[in-house]
């Protein structure tokens, strides 16, 4: 009875709930976790100690405000987080505040997150240049997909005979993934050889007339882009 209770609320929250079912949703979340605790598919995961306090910025994706996440954990879908995308080792961090008051970080289990937000950029995982799994910000999801993997460097300065560190600016590598594989692109030149041989001078002839810098383009730019390719609309 306890698992009916807790999960299946949560299995048809939809992500983008109106304000009446969210707030019948946290009363429903708090009365379950009043009287059988708090939901161990979400808080499930290894304590973060964060260890760059000396160091000059953050590890973190930035987004604009005191933004709440939503994240799809198991295949539930938990709206209204406290999440926290270190992106120069990769982790979800899980901000949380407990029965008692108490609060804590966790590193979320990254086997069991499907996707998750940021603000109103969604993130799931796909394979990199090297075929490993990582988290990116989703622009367009279609045959040919495109995908920005976002980064930080950690960089080492000398001042006065002594070392300082600093976090960069974050950073993106764009992708067009198709059938599992990723092509990195930085350039127009390099947009264009994502693509098959055949439709490259069409899509050439579309960025140009439509004056599209596809290494300087907004995101929602980026997307109708991406949409026009994978409906063959050139």
């Amino acid at each position: 009875m306890v698992f009916i209770l807790l999960i299946l609320p949560l299995a048809a929250v939809p992500l983008l709930a109106q304000e009446g079912e969210a707030t019948s949703w946290e009363t429903i979340k708090q009365q379950a976790e009043e009287h059988y605790g708090p939901d161990q598919d979400l808080l499930n995961g290894k304590k973060y100690n964060y260890t760059y306090r000396s160091a000059e910025g953050n590890p973190f994706f930035e987004v604009h405000g005191d933004l709440l996440s939503s994240i799809q954990i198991k295949g539930k879908v938990y709206k209204g987080q406290k999440l926290r995308f270190d992106i120069y080792n990769q982790l979800l961090v899980l901000d949380f505040t407990d029965l008692s008051g108490a609060t804590g970080s966790i590193i979320l289990r990254d086997d069991w997150v499907g996707f998750f937000t940021q603000g109103q950029l969604l993130f799931r995982k796909y394979p990199d240049k090297q075929g490993r799994l990582r988290y990116g910000q989703v622009v367009h999801e279609g045959e040919y997909s495109c995908i920005y993997f976002w980064k930080k460097e950690y960089i080492p300065e000398l001042r006065d005979g002594e070392s300082y560190f600093s976090f960069s600016e974050a950073d993106w590598d764009a992708m067009i993934i198709r059938e599992g594989k990723a092509m990195a692109y930085k350039n127009r030149g390099s947009f264009l050889k994502c693509f098959p041989k055949e439709d490259r001078g069409r899509i050439k002839s579309y960025l140009r007339t439509e004056e599209i810098k596809v290494h300087k383009v907004s995101d929602s730019k980026m997307e109708q882009v991406m949409q026009t390719i994978n409906e063959g609309r050139l």
